[in-house]
């Protein structure tokens, strides 16, 4: 949500928009570093209004329909400023949404997971062809070449890490057993002056978590 209002934030103190074209920028300008839908970016500007971050004014040119027009506030400005040291000082851990998978993969047949995890290499790859023209297309030292890098630096080691598991799982064979997890407490946040954000671990004791293989 905070990256979404900074986007916003942002954009709108670069210049005013009327909401057709700051979708369109969204949607073909800066999808690589936002998914936000239409009607999400829709609902945002609204709270934005609400909150007196942004303020909506009608316009007309010439004898064009009359269409309304986002600007940003003063207090929108110190917000985004606010929002804007914090996310970049922030090291927020990420959830990879395939973890799961590879949690459970054993369930299948050792081929077939270096099968699918090749399939995955690939793809990767393939993304890390496209995103890296996108990124050679802009400026060096630009900021949307920078979020693009931390994009491509991403898939690199995406890249490195599926082409050497794929290899290391040559050869294995099926096994049957318990799956032991040891879980830890949460990371939990905390401040340091200047720094923004930081993980400090629990301090209770881990404890061993096991799964039954069917």
């Amino acid at each position: 949500m905070d990256a979404n209002e900074v986007l916003l934030l942002g954009l709108l103190g670069q210049e005013e928009m009327h909401g057709y074209k700051l979708h369109e920028f969204l949607e073909h300008e800066l999808n690589f570093v936002s998914d936000l839908k239409r009607p999400t970016a829709y609902r945002l500007l609204e709270q934005l209004l609400h909150r007196q971050l942004v303020e909506r004014a009608t316009e007309r040119e010439g004898r064009r329909p009359e269409r309304m027009v986002y600007r940003l506030t003063a207090a929108g400005q110190a917000r985004f400023e606010t929002l804007l040291r914090e996310q970049l000082a922030d090291a927020e851990r990420v959830i990879h949404a395939g973890n799961v998978a590879l949690l459970f993969s054993d369930r299948l047949p050792p081929d077939e997971r270096r099968r699918l995890l090749a399939r995955r290499r690939d793809g990767v790859a393939a993304q890390r062809e496209v995103l890296l023209s996108i990124v050679e297309a802009h400026a060096p030292g630009s900021t949307v070449r920078l979020a693009l890098q931390h994009d491509l630096a991403h898939l690199d080691v995406e890249l490195g890490w599926l082409t050497r598991t794929i290899e290391g799982l040559k050869g294995e064979c099926s096994t049957s057993g318990v799956i032991t997890l040891v879980a830890h407490d949460p990371p939990r946040r905390t401040s340091s002056p200047g720094a923004g954000s930081a993980i400090a671990s629990g301090g209770s004791k881990a404890n061993a978590v096991h799964f039954s293989r069917v």
